[in-house]
């Protein structure tokens, strides 16, 4: 027994044509289908310069030289007495800018151990976009004395320190492509080691940008999405519908020629040529199959009586039982 033909043939064509289209839908959203493109409208830049002059002792090393600046030597901690700073800021945008700019400056004595606060500038603010700073003069005296102090009561002690020298710029500035904002924190370090003083990032900068965003979509791309989802809802519609008449079809019966089938069972079978009219009293036994119907022949040792009209039918009549099988 099996299901017709054009059933299965059906519920297999929508099956396949199901799981392509999910792998098709599923290949279409790899692609992008928006994508956010950004536009740079305008650049900004703040600018620290240090330099220092550090005034010496007599010495030997330089031919009793009595300063020094960057890269004119080094430091060496035992002839260094005083190094005197002085900073120089600068903004630049590439879009003209109202600008505002506050500034204030921290000094922070440091060991492995502890930090201290030796000076605090109180905030200020001004419209120049260069401005030049003199930062109190570094007596290397002055800050072993405070270390000494500091150590003294802490109980601690290190053979290195260092100044940490902290200036604050808060910038604030209107362009036409949008208002700029920056914090700008550029730090000093001045090293005091047993042998020589380092001084470190001279220079430093810090940039940033006012930027516009854009989202651009990929019409091709949203068209072959929406079409995917058409053909993911269409096989899965059909293959609903193939399945449903895939069950529901009725089972085929292979058909075998009524000569046939009755040939093994020729000596047991009489042919009438008309419809027997049976009792209405009688009563009537379906069996399943002619085994059956032969079976119960030679049991009764009864004859297979055969009609063909209407339709082809076999019986076997035992008094008022008739066994009955339709071919």
């Amino acid at each position: 027994m099996r299901k017709t033909r054009g059933a299965l043939i059906s519920l297999l064509l929508f099956i396949v044509l199901t799981l392509v289209s999910i792998a098709t839908a599923y290949a279409v959203h790899q692609n992008e289908a928006l994508k956010e493109i950004t536009h740079t409208l305008s650049t900004y830049t703040s600018t620290a310069e240090y330099n220092y002059t550090a005034t010496l002792d007599p010495n030997m090393i330089y031919n009793n030289r009595t300063t020094l600046k960057p890269n004119e030597g080094t430091l060496y901690t035992k002839i260094v007495k005083q190094i005197e700073l002085t900073l120089k800021y600068d903004f630049y945008s590439t879009l003209p800018a109202e600008t505002s700019i506050a500034h204030s400056l921290t000094e922070t004595l440091r060991t492995e151990d502890w930090e201290y606060e030796l000076y605090a500038k109180a905030e200020t603010a001004t419209h120049q976009t260069r401005i030049q700073i003199t930062i109190s003069p570094v007596d290397k005296s002055s800050l072993q004395a405070i270390k000494s102090a500091i150590e003294s009561e802490t109980g601690t002690s290190a053979s290195t320190y260092s100044l940490q020298i902290t200036p604050t710029f808060t910038i604030e500035a209107n362009t036409t492509a949008g208002p700029i904002h920056q914090v700008f924190t550029p730090t000093l370090t001045i090293s005091f080691q047993r042998d020589v003083i380092t001084i470190e990032d001279l220079h430093q900068t810090k940039s940033g940008e006012i930027i516009e965003s854009e989202i651009v979509a990929h019409h091709e791309v949203i068209g072959q999405r929406y079409t995917s989802y058409i053909f993911v809802a269409v096989s899965i519609i059909g293959l609903s519908l193939s399945t449903y008449f895939y069950v529901k079809a009725e089972p085929e019966t292979r058909k075998i020629p009524l000569d046939k089938l009755l040939a093994p069972h020729k000596d047991l079978t009489i042919e009438a040529r008309e419809p027997l009219e049976l009792p209405s009293e009688a009563t009537v036994i379906i069996v399943e199959t002619i085994v059956e119907l032969v079976r119960t022949a030679e049991i009764l040792a009864k004859p297979i009586i055969l009609t063909k009209k209407p339709e082809p039918l076999l019986m076997i009549i035992d008094q008022n039982t008739i066994y009955q099988y339709r071919p």
